[in-house]
């Protein structure tokens, strides 16, 4: 489960720690990084030169202006810089005839870095895809960056805790729809290059080599790790046909594939005496299957939430089945909410949530959204909306949006309304302090409430069109991300704005500005 899901106590003083993405140089064809250096007294800084690929340079001259502020040492071709005042230093390298430079500004040593204060900041190669933290092993690399260029080659960076770039490793194929999928467990990432009918999961180890790569037919609708296992959601571009594919997260073994039940239409017509029968093509799955995102639980199983619908429809004569009947009605509706629960050896249990059965007409229908997390009673949280139209995607048809409880035995316990909204959705949620108080984002929205009873605390109105829950705070606060900003917010009424820019959260609970 990434630590993000968690309640991650953070401490703000330490905002000064967040390294971001530098705005492009002036320098063509490399440079020294990281860059935007700020370091105490009695610090060190490694330096290294990258070219315009990234790629790692050697052989250089380095110097530095002031060798009462800082002294300058080298280390495989790379410089060190050990800070010995307070004041601002200049590094230079030079190749052949070309010459760049840093400037490192030195703080004194027994008082923090003013919050807001940049550690260091690394310069992209190209478009950002995404970050992720790297699982801690003590070897390899701490954080992951992908990014892409304009000719369309992707590159997977990492980079340690200073900044220094590790290594690059760039993907054998080229598509713009790429995409970081997570760190695994081992300390590596997994990438996923996707196409309009499949997409090929990437798993690169720790030291810049792909372990294995898996192609999978259908969109990446979730993924999750559980017990050294890979667990892929999948699902065709028509949203009928889903499925969980499993792999062994070392070797990318397949384990098992397990397959959702579709929806189905049954097309019958009648005969003046008001007899049945059935099409030739009498159950085709038409209707949309819609899907949670996977999440691996701390009693070590797999949860994923879906929707099964059953329709039996009068049309006047049997034709093709290929799109839908004209003067088709609607005799009888089963519609039924389920709770997977995968265990590691494929196995599962199978629970119905909510069951909807209609003669006619269209009851509403509770439908997955996306966002599902731990309760932290080994039972889940899940996003829902009701919708009457399972043939649609689902876009604000007559909705309204809950988040359901459910027990680890199954057991639906309380559907918490959620508040009318526009625009986008934003389902996330995490678990606050002692995962007594969780907060969940709806649109413009951010609500507070009670895991145990479902009991709304208070909703914040961000006035902002792009917001999520990033993180639960120790005081009881929580932190959202908006589109250009980190925000605090303790109630209704009371937010403050922390930082620009966008964040992540390492394994160890520590913020990272994403860029700049």
């Amino acid at each position: 489960m990434h630590p993000s899901s968690r309640m991650i106590a953070l401490a703000l003083g330490l905002m000064a720690l967040y390294p971001f993405r530098a705005s492009a140089q002036d320098n063509s064809g490399w440079r020294i990084s990281p860059e935007t250096i700020n370091i105490q007294v009695g610090k060190d800084r490694r330096l290294q030169l990258l070219d315009g690929l990234a790629q790692e340079l050697h052989d250089a001259v380095w110097s530095i202006d002031d060798s009462t502020l800082a002294e300058l040492q080298e280390d495989d071709g790379r410089a060190v810089v050990h800070a010995k005042a307070v004041g601002t230093v200049r590094v230079s390298a030079t190749i052949g005839q070309q010459t760049r430079f840093t400037e490192i500004k030195i703080w004194p040593e027994t008082e923090p870095l003013p919050p807001g204060t940049t550690n260091w900041a690394v310069n992209p190669i190209g478009r950002e895809i995404g970050d992720l933290p790297a699982f801690p092993t003590g070897d390899g690399p701490h954080l992951y960056s992908l990014e892409q260029t304009a000719n369309g080659s992707s590159y997977l960076r990492a980079g340690d805790e200073d900044g220094i770039q590790m290594w690059t490793w760039l993907m054998p194929e080229k598509t713009l729809d790429v995409e970081m999928v997570c760190g695994d467990w081992l300390g590596g990432a997994l990438v996923s290059a996707n196409r309009a009918d499949s997409f090929t999961i990437y798993a690169v180890g720790k030291d810049g080599q792909v372990r294995w790569q898996e192609t999978i037919p259908g969109l990446r609708k979730g993924h999750t790790l559980q017990s050294r296992l890979v667990y892929l959601l999948s699902q065709s571009a028509d949203g009928t046909a889903s499925q969980v594919t499993v792999l062994d997260e070392l070797s990318g073994e397949h384990k098992f594939d397990l397959v959702p039940p579709p929806s189905t239409e049954t097309f019958v017509t009648s005969g003046k005496d008001g007899a049945e029968s059935a099409c030739s093509a009498a159950s085709l799955p038409r209707a949309r299957t819609f899907l949670s995102k996977l999440f691996g639980n701390s009693d070590g199983f797999t949860y994923l939430a879906f929707t099964q619908s059953a329709r039996k429809v009068s049309i006047p004569e049997c034709g093709s089945l290929g799109t839908a009947p004209s003067g088709q009605r609607l005799l009888s509706r089963d519609d039924n909410l389920v709770l997977w629960q995968f265990h590691p050896d494929g196995t599962y249990r199978s629970t119905t949530i909510e069951v909807s059965n209609t003669l006619s007409g269209s009851a509403a229908v509770g439908v997955p959204t996306g966002a599902i997390i731990p309760d932290g009673t080994d039972g889940l949280l899940l996003s829902v909306r009701l919708t009457r139209d399972l043939h649609t995607t689902g876009r604000n048809l007559a909705t309204d949006e809950f988040i359901y409880r459910v027990d680890r035995d199954g057991n639906l316990v309380y559907q918490l309304p959620l508040p009318k909204f526009t625009g986008s959705l934003h389902d996330d949620m995490v678990l606050g302090q002692e995962n007594r108080v969780a907060f969940a984002t709806r649109g413009v929205f951010l609500i507070a409430f009670e895991v145990q009873t479902g009991k709304e605390l208070w909703r914040w109105d961000s006035d902002t069109p792009s917001i999520s829950v990033f993180a639960a705070l120790a005081n009881g606060d929580c932190l959202v991300q908006t589109s250009t900003a980190l925000i605090e917010v303790h109630d209704s009424a009371n937010a403050k704005e922390l930082m620009k820019g966008k964040f992540m959260i390492d394994w160890q609970g520590r913020m990272y500005r994403k860029h700049n």
